[in-house]
Order: structure tokens, then C-alpha cells, then sequence
């Protein structure tokens, strides 16, 4: 899409949150062309709310908030910590401050888990447990089968083996209603398609 935008050589470039689904490599490498836009001369607007890239390409901030702009700064005179307080209207704690975990029982147990995909497995013996008080990770790139890993756990598709135990429990291959009774909710990355009745209205 980049490519094609740069076809006729515009001599200003609009750009709305194009890193949303980009991985960390692939971030560096807009950047560097962007950098090399700026020293031929061209000027670019990147919209996006992730501080750090702002603080790494830009040369100039403007922060807008309730439809207005509230500050134009110097990126090499702001700090993520200044750009934070100008965009919620007060001091952000950037850090999370919180105890160490605890972690007591086993409540989710995963073995062996494989999941079909629409190009064959997704998901490939995957095991893993998680306890009662903590917080689990699962991070990949699009496409490397956490959405089906997660459609598993939640209901929304079928696990071709393996089994997922919670709070000691067979739930294998339990529907998504079901699983919600047992007090396990789904929030997900697709809104439309998943997460919104774009049909509905509001009092539906």
C-alpha cells in the first residue's frame, strides 16, 4: 500500500496508525523509509498513540485531545512522560506498580493441544498451565496460531486433540455458552466479527 501511495511522488505523506499491525522488524524498516522521505525533502503526518514511536520518528508533536489540539512541541525537547500528561490532562504513571505475584493453584491446564486451521494444523501439541493469580502471555505474529488457540479455549471452534482442564474440569471442545456459565469470558481481537452486533441497535 506504501508503494503505491509513493507512485506518483507526493510531496505530502498522511499516514493513520500504519504500524497497528506491524511487527518490531518491520516497524524499523518503515521508519527507515520514512526517514529517507524526510531527506528528500518530504513531509509526513503520522497519527498514532503509541509514544514510543513518536518519540522515535517524528521531529515535531502535536497532541490533540477532546477534538482539540493542546500542545506542539519539539520532539527532542518532550519526553513520553510530558506527551502522556498532555494527551489524559494529568500525570500517567507510565510503569505498572504492583506486588509480586502470588500464584496459587492450577486453574487452566492445556496438553497436547492441535488445532486445525484453514491451511492445515494451526495449533500443533501445544501444553501449558495457569495459575490463580497471574497473568499469561502469548505473543506471536499473525498468522502463527494464537487466534486459534484461542478460539479453542474459549469455544468458538473445535480442538482436534488434546484436552483443556479448568478448575479441574474436562472442557474440551465445550460450546462458547457453556464455557461462559463455568465463568470464563472472551474478549476478542476481532470486534466486528466477534465482538459487536453491527446489525443491532444500542438498545438490542
Amino acid at each position: 500500500a506504501l508503494a503505491q501511495a509513493l507512485l506518483p511522488g507526493p510531496e505530502l505523506l498522511i499516514l493513520d496508525e500504519p504500524t497497528a499491525v506491524l511487527s518490531p522488524q518491520e516497524v524499523e524498516e518503515f521508519f527507515g523509509i520514512l526517514r529517507r522521505m524526510k531527506e528528500q525533502g518530504k513531509t509526513v503526518i503520522i497519527i498514532t498513540h503509541k509514544l514510543e514511536e513518536v518519540l522515535a520518528i517524528s521531529d515535531e508533536v502535536t497532541v490533540m485531545r477532546d477534538g482539540k489540539s493542546v500542545g506542539n512541541v519539539k520532539t527532542s525537547e518532550t519526553s513520553a512522560k510530558d506527551l502522556a500528561r498532555m494527551i489524559v490532562g494529568r500525570d500517567v504513571l507510565l510503569r505498572v506498580d504492583k506486588t509480586d505475584a502470588k500464584p496459587d493453584g492450577t486453574v487452566l491446564e492445556v496438553k497436547n493441544l492441535s488445532v486445525s486451521g484453514k491451511n492445515g494444523p494451526a495449533v500443533k501439541g501445544v501444553s501449558f498451565s495457569v495459575r490463580a493469580g497471574e497473568i499469561v502471555g502469548i505473543a506471536g505474529i499473525e498468522g502463527n496460531g494464537q487466534t486459534e488457540l484461542v478460539e479453542a479455549l474459549s469455544g468458538l471452534s473445535k480442538s482436534a486433540t488434546g484436552t483443556v482442564e479448568f478448575d479441574g474440569k474436562d472442557i474440551t471442545n465445550q460450546s462458547a455458552r457453556q464455557l461462559k456459565e463455568l465463568g470464563i469470558a472472551h474478549i476478542p481481537e476481532d470486534r466486528h466479527k466477534r465482538g459487536l452486533l453491527l446489525n443491532s441497535d444500542l438498545a438490542e
